[in-house]
């Protein structure tokens, strides 16, 4: 009964916090960088962030830059000196009454050999599997499977990285390491890939590394499809592609392609 009663309270300073700390713009960003929807109330924008992308009070602070966090620390009446991290554990502490039963520990071992590293679990992979969520998961998670029954090593997002870091930082880090560490990048080329803002972060990354592409198009699509990147405009026409028409056309293809 006191556990309960002790998340309910934790529960309400962090959605006190959220509402003084965040307007509806910035939830909506901090959505948009994590390809979730950015309609609704304030308070759906907190769930969505908390429910779906499972967003801890460590993820709020994460996502705020140093000067924000500094204007959190005297709106509180917070120590503002030392560095990013010695801010964000003091409003912590400042919200919940501790800072023991966080996943703080695990963040730093992610981190602990530099920004940027790859975490402990990050590991070389044949090919990194490249995707749009919401009309190419099917295709991942089919095409993983079926790579893996072979003994060829595919890293898949949503099953390679572990579910507690879903929506955090370690997940994005894990993620792109992921991709340097590939020999090959996999697109998967479905309806929108052109607009997914995660998919080009990937994509870019891999051109950066001089990832070897294998593109895969989904036959309804035609094949001159252009990518706004960070530092370039990419059209897939330039690339060799091989279409398919069902996940078990286009697992087909990519073995015939790998082995």
């Amino acid at each position: 009964m006191l556990l309960s009663r002790y998340h309910r309270i934790l529960d309400m300073n962090l959605r006190k916090f959220i509402r003084t700390c965040f307007d509806k713009q910035a939830l909506k960003e901090a959505l948009h960088s994590i390809d979730l929807t950015v309609s609704g109330t304030i308070d759906e924008l907190i769930d969505r962030l908390r429910f779906e992308a499972h967003w801890s009070l460590y993820d709020f602070l994460d996502f705020m830059n140093d000067e924000e966090l500094k204007e959190v620390c005297r709106w509180y009446d917070i120590t503002v000196g030392g560095r990013k991290e010695d801010r964000m554990k003091r409003i912590y502490e400042f919200v919940t009454g501790d800072w023991k039963d966080h996943d703080w520990k695990m963040e730093q071992m992610a981190q602990k050999s530099g920004e940027g590293r790859a975490p402990y679990w990050a590991k070389s992979y044949e090919v990194f599997i490249a995707y749009r969520r919401d009309t190419g998961l099917d295709f991942a998670r089919h095409l993983k499977s079926g790579l893996e029954r072979e003994h060829i090593s595919a890293f898949l997002d949503i099953i390679d990285i572990p579910k507690e870091f879903k929506g955090k930082q370690t997940w994005i880090r894990t993620r792109n390491e992921s991709i340097k560490k590939s020999k090959k990048f996999l697109l998967i080329a479905t309806n929108g890939i052109e607009t997914s803002r995660e998919l080009k972060k990937e994509i870019q990354i891999a051109r950066d590394n001089n990832k070897t592409f294998l593109v895969y198009r989904h036959y309804t699509l035609g094949s001159q499809i252009t990518i706004s990147l960070e530092k370039e405009k990419m059209n897939l026409g330039d690339f060799q592609q091989v279409s398919f028409d069902s996940k078990e056309d286009l697992l087909r293809n990519v073995l015939a392609a790998l082995r």
